[in-house]
């Protein structure tokens, strides 16, 4: 590979040579033969400063003929070292400074052999010969940038945005409210620092009140009024692209992608955080400065989020109470309203209201199924009756995007807000009877009790995130059985008692949880049964006191519902 690389490379130093030599020639012919190893030198020292571009180390050995080989390293020269070790700039930032700072400080010294007049041409025959070149290869490459160049500032800032709002509980009642400030300009350029990442909400295509993106971009120095600077805008909808005065003012409309309002079925995801549009925003010039740092290229990303705002609140009545044995299709009906709304425009909730009123109803009446096909198992004459009000209430959740704390700049945020005022109400009373030897019980086995749910919660900052929030919301409860037995006399005069505590419990958990086949959140309720036992005294005239433990019911996994 290197045998390959050397005759390239000594073409190119032998082009330079000649190219030098007709510049310089009072040098070149004290040189004499030696030249072409001046130039060598000369190349070698520019690539201790990471100079190794072509056009740029061109330029470096140009300097070393007007300043002399090393030239860097001279007390008079202090100027240049400090160029050539400054890492902010790049190697043709360097080159450029280098050379129009040489012009000045021979144009001053006006010593000889420092001709500026003969640096500044070979300067521009070394530019334009390297243009030829690219030229030659790719009729379409860029050329070299010659003069300064640069982007002062870059101003993006978000506009028709009046049409925002956000759900918010006013005098007791939900509705749309105008959404708080915040900030919707960024700067970037010589005083700011880049942003790169900035957020803006909008509406999907499919809507007519899109927010607009402006940007303004501002240059102290300009190469060509027709090439820069140069605006550009790219992403799913192509690239758009804006010259010279066109870019110096100019906006557009920007859209989100369409959310998934819901699924056939009327299927809804709760605080799903949709993906963005993403598109890259750069302003583009020569970054060339005769002096100083310039900035260069200037770009952010610019994520697109739907601005759209979701309500969705539940009343539900508890039904009736249910009878065991019970004919199939039997269950308690109860009642369920829905609300849904996005933007204040009603969307459609039946299905909804009967995932509630069908869906879940039937999970639980399965599941007290479960119950009471164990407790015919240990009984005889089974019966049971049960009220099982679970989410029994009313329940509040808006959702939606919000800018960040840094307003444009930076990602959203999803913002979540409501209350719920539920409770879960169980009530079952399972009845039988029991015979053990020659005794024989009537037995009532009882589980109670009444959950409130309530809860009122605000997500309006980056912390604490919805996996701490919405989790926590859950409620759980565990409710132990009670036993009462009612003997029936017998004639060889067998009785029995309880002579313990019973063992067991109903044990819930109901709230939100993350969906795990989509984005989103859902609602989900689940119940368990411990095993029921309780131990007894059996009293028998022939055979004495006999401990025994009667179970009751087995530990069962009664239902696992979710929806949305």
């Amino acid at each position: 590979m290197i045998e390959q690389e050397l005759p390239d490379a000594k073409a190119q130093s032998a082009l330079l040579t000649a190219t030098l030599a007709a510049f310089w020639p009072e040098l070149f012919a004290r040189l004499g033969a030696r030249a072409a190893d001046y130039v060598e030198a000369g190349v070698r020292k520019a690539s201790t400063h990471q100079i190794v571009g072509e056009a740029a180390v061109a330029r470096f050995v140009n300097l070393c003929c007007a300043l002399g080989p090393n030239f860097e390293e001279k007390p008079e020269n202090e100027w240049a070292l400090a160029l050539l070790v400054d890492d902010r700039l790049d190697e043709w930032v360097k080159s450029h400074q280098l050379v129009v700072r040489a012009i000045g400080e021979l144009a001053r010294r006006s010593q000889v052999g420092g001709n500026s007049a003969q640096l500044l041409q070979a300067d521009r025959a070394l530019m334009d010969t390297d243009d030829t070149r690219r030229l030659a290869a790719n009729p379409d490459a860029a050329l070299l940038a010659r003069t300064a160049c640069d982007i002062d500032n870059f101003e993006i800032r978000l506009l028709d945005i009046e049409w925002r709002r956000e759900y918010r509980k006013v005098d007791g009642a939900w509705q749309l409210a105008a959404i708080k400030p915040f900030e919707s300009t960024v700067w970037m350029g010589r005083e700011n620092p880049s942003a790169s990442v900035i957020c803006v909400l909008t509406s999907t295509s499919r809507q007519s009140s899109p927010a607009r993106l402006q940007i303004r971009v501002a240059t102290r120095f300009q190469c060509n009024q027709d090439r820069h600077p140069l605006a550009s805008y790219a992403g799913s909808h192509g690239l758009w692209q804006w010259r010279g005065h066109q870019a110096k003012a100019v906006s557009w409309q920007v859209f989100a992608l369409p959310g998934r309002v819901g699924a056939a079925g009327g299927e809804i995801s709760l605080a799903e955080e949709t993906s963005p549009d993403t598109s890259l925003l750069t302003a583009a010039s020569c970054g060339l400065l005769d002096e100083g740092v310039p900035k260069g290229n200037l770009q952010t990303y610019v994520w697109a989020y739907t601005a759209e705002q979701f309500l969705f609140s539940m009343l539900r009545k508890p039904g009736p109470e249910m009878i065991w044995p019970r004919l199939p299709g039997e269950g308690a009906s109860g009642t369920t309203i829905c609300r849904h709304e996005r933007d204040g425009l009603a969307l459609p909730s039946k299905a909804w209201a009967r995932g509630f009123h069908e869906s879940l109803q039937q999970a639980i009446v399965l599941g007290l199924d479960k119950i009471f096909g164990a407790w015919q198992g240990e009984t005889q004459n089974a019966s049971m009756r049960a009220t099982c009000a679970l989410m029994s209430g009313a329940t509040t959740i808006t959702w939606g995007w919000r800018e960040g704390p840094g307003g444009l700049v930076g990602r959203p945020l999803m913002r979540v807000v409501g209350e719920f005022d539920l409770s879960h109400g169980v009530d079952v009373e399972l009845a039988g009877e029991i015979t053990i030897g020659v005794a024989r019980t009537r037995v009532r086995l009882t589980v109670q009790g009444n959950v409130p749910m309530n809860h009122s919660f605000v997500r309006e900052q980056e912390t604490p995130g919805l996996m701490e929030v919405l989790p926590a919301l859950a409620s759980r409860f565990k409710l132990d059985f009670k036993v009462e037995f009612e003997p029936f006399a017998v004639e060889d005069a067998a009785m029995w008692s309880m002579i313990g505590a019973p063992t067991g419990s109903l044990s819930g958990e109901l709230g939100l949880r993350p969906k795990l086949s989509a984005g989103g959140w859902h609602w989900y309720a689940r119940m368990a049964c411990e095993a029921v036992s309780v131990p007894v005294c059996l009293f028998d005239p022939l055979l004495g006191q006999i401990h025994r433990t009667v179970q009751l019911l087995p530990a069962s996994n009664l239902f696992d519902w979710s929806f949305g």
